[in-house]
């Protein structure tokens, strides 16, 4: 009889971070079905999921408070999915304090009781939740923990912050992916013409940032290390409550014909962005209630060939290990002399995207975590 896995994740909405389960669909002897919302707003974009070939395990489904990963829940068909799946594993991409958490252990109750639960969580450090809701979040937060026989949790941190909170189950480490389908390094040529189409001089040193624009990301940071770097161009990729201010930053730095903001892509346009960079960088910053737990984007810039420079903020270091430069966060000096660094030193580059290309190959494809993961579910369903 094939292992039933009913799995809940809003982020495979995407088709670009579907992949994982699309692997795990083919495992033999796990059947799959996975839930995800029919439309999901990450920032500004809302990305609406789209059916392909060969994704006839996937139901989406309504939600409501599409926009907010702690608050969202299903809005009907939810517990209709348990009743006809009848799984033996339920594997919850939700943070065990939201609200998704607390509509799946009352649907697993009532409709699954004897199945397995496991949840993934990201955060090493306790979340700031708003007043109102947090009596109830932080109850789910606990039941989640008595009822998980597992959990998945994005990095070591994330993993020994389970155990100090509590967590007496299983915590296994399994990082953010990436497609390598798409993200990958494209010919010559081509990385050429798309440096081109995103507006830099032909022989301009690109770096880029991808992610949201927001305080903690520290993409003020890059924009003084820019000004203090005057053969590079900047190319940010991303779209936040900050994209006004960063723009007139740029404009006070003067710093405007060597600054393309491109707004929010999709993460085949993504991909492309980042073959026409020479470098990334992730200059996030920590504050009182947040700490960069991954940081997705420096893996997907290493699987398209780009060097990495980040902050030594939360888990940015681990996840470059020799794959990139790391300097000290808050810094833009710093910043700045590791860009030169590369700008200057082509062999040190060169080296830099032969280790990311390799790390990314042994710790961070969906080829990889799509078949440790279906490991787990074996061990968690014959666990005591």
């Amino acid at each position: 009889m094939p292992l039933r896995v009913l799995a809940i994740s809003h982020p495979a909405v995407a088709a670009a971070y579907r992949r994982k389960f699309e692997l795990i669909a083919r495992e033999p002897g796990v059947q799959l079905r996975l839930i995800v919302p029919e439309a999901w707003r990450e920032g500004t974009r809302l990305e609406r999921f789209e059916a392909k070939n060969g994704c006839e395990w996937t139901v989406a489904l309504p939600v409501v408070w599409q926009d907010y990963y702690a608050r969202h829940m299903y809005r009907r068909g939810f517990a209709r999915q348990f009743d006809s799946f009848q799984p033996h594993i339920v594997h919850m991409e939700e943070e065990p304090f939201s609200l998704c958490a607390g509509q799946t252990l009352w649907t697993l109750r009532r409709r699954a009781p004897n199945a397995r639960l496991i949840f993934r969580t990201s955060v090493g450090m306790r979340i700031r939740l708003k007043p109102i809701a947090a009596p109830l979040l932080r109850a789910v937060e606990r039941a989640v923990y008595r009822r998980a026989s597992a959990a998945f949790a994005l990095s070591e941190t994330a993993a020994r912050f389970l155990r100090e909170n509590g967590f007496q189950g299983e915590a296994r480490v399994f990082p953010n992916g990436v497609d390598t389908r798409i993200f990958r390094p494209l010919p010559a040529p081509e990385r050429k013409r798309l440096r081109l189409s995103f507006g830099a001089p032909p022989d301009a040193f690109i770096v880029g940032y991808a992610g949201q624009l927001i305080p903690e990301k520290g993409v003020d940071l890059l924009l003084h290390a820019l000004a203090q770097t005057p053969n590079a161009y900047g190319l940010i990729v991303g779209a936040g409550r900050e994209e006004a201010e960063m723009k007139a930053l740029a404009a006070r730095l003067n710093l405007a014909e060597r600054v393309r903001f491109t707004g929010s892509l999709k993460p085949q346009r993504v991909a492309e962005a980042m073959n026409a960079m020479d470098a990334l960088a992730l200059p996030s910053r920590t504050t009182p209630h947040w700490v960069e737990f991954f940081g997705r984007a420096l893996i997907e810039a290493m699987a398209c060939g780009a060097p990495v420079v980040g902050s030594d903020s939360g888990e940015i270091a681990r996840v470059v290990d020799n794959a990139g430069l790391i300097v000290p966060e808050g810094d833009a000096a710093a910043l700045a002399d590791a860009i030169q660094r590369l700008q200057n030193d082509p062999q040190l580059a060169a080296r830099l995207r032969e280790n990311g290309q390799r790390r990314v190959q042994e710790n961070y494809a969906w080829e990889k975590i799509a078949a440790d993961t279906a490991e787990a579910y074996r061990a968690a369903l014959d666990a005591p």
